[in-house]
C-alpha cells in the first residue's frame, strides 16, 4: 500500500511539546511516519536568510529521543532528514535505521547507507544523478522533488515520476495525483493550524486523512482486495 510520510520539517519552530502533538496528528490522521529534519547549528551558512529560524527550530539529541518515543508511543514510524554527517551520526546513535535524504542533498554521497538500513531519497525533478549502485547502496525508494516553494500546478507534470511524490504544491491535487498514477510514497507537508509555523504547502490533518483515504481506495480498485481486509490478514 502507499507509504505516507507527515514532513513535519521545522513547523514546530523547536518547540518539542508541539512537534509532539503533531507527531500525534500525523498516526491519528493514517500516516505511516512522522518526519523531523536533523542538522548541526555549527554547519549553518550565516547567509541563509532561514538562519534565525532554523536556529530557533532546532533540535537538540534530547528533544530528538522524546519526539522519536513520541512516535512509537502513538503507532507511527520515526523518520529525521539529515542535512550533514554530524546530525547522520546522531540519528544512528539513537538507533534509528530509517532516513530521507532532501534533494538538495542527494547528489552528495557523504550519506552512504550502511547495509540494513532503509533508505528514501528525493531527486530534484526526478532526475537522479549521482551514481548510485545495487551493489553499493541497498535498496530505496526514489521520490520525485520539485524545488519550487510553492510549486505550481503546471510545473508537476514536467518533472519524471519515479517511486514516490515529494509534495511543494498547494492542497492535494498533486498527492492525489500522484497516488492515482502508482506511487508508492507520498511525502507531504504536516501543519497545525493556528500553531508553529504554516506555509502554504503545508496540509492540514483532515487532507491528510483523505490522502490515506484515497489511497487505500486506489489500492483496492487496483488490486480488488479490501485494504481493510489486508490490515486484519496482516495482524
Amino acid at each position: 500500500m502507499t507509504t505516507i510520510i507527515c514532513e513535519m520539517s521545522t513547523n514546530h519552530g523547536g518547540d518539542v511539546d508541539l512537534a509532539i502533538d503533531m507527531v500525534k496528528a500525523a498516526a491519528e490522521a493514517g500516516a505511516d511516519y512522522a518526519k523531523i529534519q536533523s542538522y548541526n547549528l555549527e554547519r549553518l551558512n550565516p547567509a541563509d536568510p532561514q538562519k534565525d529560524w532554523l536556529t530557533q527550530a532546532h533540535l537538540d539529541e534530547a528533544a530528538h529521543e522524546r519526539i522519536f518515543q513520541a512516535c512509537r508511543d502513538a503507532g507511527i514510524k520515526p523518520l529525521s532528514t539529515p542535512f550533514d554527517p554530524d546530525s547522520l551520526a546522531m540519528l544512528r546513535r539513537l538507533g534509528l535505521r530509517e532516513f530521507k535524504i532532501a534533494s538538495s542533498e542527494s547528489a552528495n554521497l557523504w550519506w552512504k547507507p550502511e547495509p540494513f538500513e532503509r533508505w528514501f531519497i528525493s531527486w530534484p525533478w526526478g532526475v537522479q544523478v549521482s551514481p548510485l549502485r545495487a551493489d553499493v547502496f541497498p535498496p530505496a525508494m526514489h521520490l520525485t522533488a520539485i524545488p519550487l516553494y510553492p510549486t505550481p500546478l503546471e510545473a508537476v507534470g514536467r518533472a519524471t515520476l519515479l517511486d514516490g511524490w515529494s509534495d511543494h504544491v498547494a492542497g492535494v491535487k498533486a498527492c492525489t495525483w500522484a497516488i492515482a498514477q502508482g506511487v508508492k510514497v507520498i511525502e507531504a507537508h504536516l501543519m497545525l493550524p493556528g500553531r508553529g509555523r504554516n506555509t502554504i504547502w503545508d496540509k492540514t490533518p483532515e487532507q491528510f486523512r483523505l490522502l490515506r483515504d484515497f489511497a487505500d481506495a486506489c489500492e483496492t480498485m487496483r488490486t480488488g482486495v479490501s485494504t481493510q481486509f489486508r490490515r486484519r490478514w496482516s495482524a
